[in-house]
């Protein structure tokens, strides 16, 4: 066993890693798997789909192809599995966020009214699925639109912003390498790496004065990507239903709800109500879902990215970890929930 514990000397490494490793070479070791030797082991595990691990797992069928890194990052698995798993809601998670806090106060310090506050914190969240690069232009915009100071004279608009983008100093303009499907920036020649996205590598001016602003890696995969399976909808729907149509609902109750009576009241009138969701695993999803009680609506769905829906066992992986989690909620894809809600309009209005 010297050469092993020689192998397994932590130098530098984070504790979660280490702890993490360790149990897993257990595991291995208690089911008669000798191939786990060194942390190099682990990460080359770790690169690999859950499927093929020499250490047989307990892992449903549509999580088979997924993967802990990629590209030498965590993958969005990981990174969802670390919020998650650990959380009886997974709401609760971005509460604790900073950005979402910050979000929540900017939008509150500048409505005088429910509303207002409403429309404001609306605004806000689009701005981070519509900007993952902001100019400081874009910046001197939301400071006028969104005045109100902290007791220290700092805007709350601006410590939301610091927030959730990093400054890249530049002069004048600077043409940057985008993805034209869902405008993440993209260093070099690679694809975006967002999921389910297939647009291409484009390039674009961005004006500004003195410096842009990339979004931190968290906002991307917790605000931002999630956030564009919730435009397309918008999108889709906003024609037809115009102010009846509520994105983000109840400061984020739900992420679309429909008023299809026009009443403003949730609960008065009918109500449809969507909780959109774009996870890579679906077991993680089903253990950690809850409705949230303040979205009070007649239908209540689960609406799961396109991209996600079509997975071979995706939803029956889904149904079968939901059970006795979610009673009255329906699971479907984004464009059957949006060919549902238009069809029921259409007979209402008949």
């Amino acid at each position: 066993m010297e050469h092993r514990s020689a192998f397994w000397r932590p130098y530098g490494l984070p504790p979660a890693w280490k702890a993490g490793v360790t149990r897993l070479l257990w595991r291995a070791l208690e089911a008669g798997c000798h191939e786990l030797v060194s942390y190099a082991d682990a990460f080359r595990w770790c690169c690999m789909p859950l499927g093929k691990w020499p250490l047989a797992l307990s892992v449903a069928p549509s999580d088979f192809e997924l993967r802990l890194i990629e590209n030498g990052r965590p993958s969005a698995f990981t990174e969802q599995a670390a919020r998650l798993l650990l959380s009886k809601d997974p709401e609760a998670e971005l509460i604790e966020n900073r950005c979402y806090e910050l979000m929540i106060a900017a939008a509150d310090r500048n409505g005088e009214t429910e509303q207002a506050v409403q429309d404001n914190y609306v605004q806000l969240r689009g701005f981070l699925t519509t900007r993952a690069v902001a100019s400081d232009i874009d910046l001197l915009g939301l400071l006028r639109a969104f005045p109100a100071k902290d007791a220290n004279g700092q805007p709350w608009v601006k410590r939301w912003f610091s927030q959730c983008y990093r400054a890249q100093p530049a002069s004048g303009a600077v043409t940057l390498s985008f993805c034209d499907g869902c405008e993440n920036p993209v260093p070099g020649q690679r694809d975006c790496g967002t999921p389910g996205c297939m647009g291409a590598l484009t390039t674009r001016t961005v004006e500004l004065m003195s410096e842009y602003f990339v979004q931190n890696r968290a906002v991307r995969r917790f605000f931002h990507d999630p956030g564009l399976a919730e435009q397309r909808m918008f999108a889709a729907l906003e024609p037809e239903f115009g102010q009846r149509l509520r994105p983000w609902w109840g400061m984020d109750a739900v992420d679309v709800a429909i008023d299809f009576d026009g009443t403003g009241k949730m609960g008065v009138g009918e109500w449809w109500a969507a909780d959109v969701k774009d996870h890579a695993s679906a077991t993680l999803l089903g253990r950690s879902f809850r409705w949230n009680p303040r979205a009070a609506s007649q239908r209540r769905v689960l609406v799961i990215a396109q991209h996600r829906f079509e997975q071979p066992d995706y939803v029956d992986d889904l149904t079968t970890s939901l059970e006795g989690r979610a009673q009255g909620v329906e699971i479907m894809g984004e464009d059957a929930f949006v060919a549902a809600a238009l069809a029921h309009d259409g007979r209402r209005r008949r």
